[in-house]
């Protein structure tokens, strides 16, 4: 019996360049984000396989993408294979971790386009404890919540209001909001 196959999807009208130091979850968060999809619609429509269902954080840290998914997302993104293949993810055990790390400074401040933030690679490495940028201790925030964002939009929002709870309850900002008053 034959099998039908199904034409080939065109490219993504526009896709977000990935960062050379940002994780591929963070691009396909982005991706998705640009679309207004979640990342699971976005697989699901593309045929993309991933295995993003394993990690604790969900598609935001991906273990490592096998080749014939990489090569289709480079087709639909318009972009070299190498260019995905570089920012992959070589650290499988923090798909494992119960929580991630981030330098609140680097993610939503990006010196290269302020208008799009994203998650560096770097903080997936169990070694890297401070930011390299800042020289400050990286935040935690729990896999599980990061695992209940759809987009990157929404690991955000998500991690704006960690930021905004936590310098709220920094001892010199708390008295200077009340000072103002």
């Amino acid at each position: 019996m034959w099998q039908r196959r199904l034409p080939e999807l065109p490219p993504w009208p526009v896709s977000p360049r990935p960062f050379p130091e940002e994780a591929l979850g963070s691009w396909l968060g982005r991706v998705a984000a640009r679309y207004r999809m979640s990342v699971q619609h976005l697989c699901d429509e593309h045929e993309l396989r991933l295995d993003f269902e394993t990690s604790r954080a969900g598609w935001l840290v991906l273990p490592v993408v096998a080749d014939p998914t990489i090569r289709q997302l480079a087709r639909l993104a318009r972009l070299e294979e190498d260019r995905l293949q570089e920012i992959q993810t070589t650290t499988s055990e923090a798909t494992n971790w119960r929580i991630q790390f981030y330098c609140a400074r680097c993610l939503f401040l990006n010196p290269v386009d302020v208008a799009a933030p994203r998650w560096k690679r770097v903080w997936l490495d169990p070694e890297v404890t401070v930011c390299e940028v800042h020289g400050t201790p990286l935040v935690s925030v729990a896999s599980s919540a990061l695992h209940r964002c759809k987009n990157f939009d929404q690991t955000l929002k998500i991690i704006g209001r960690i930021e905004l709870k936590r310098t709220s309850e920094l001892p010199g900002l708390r008295d200077m909001r009340h000072s103002r008053h």
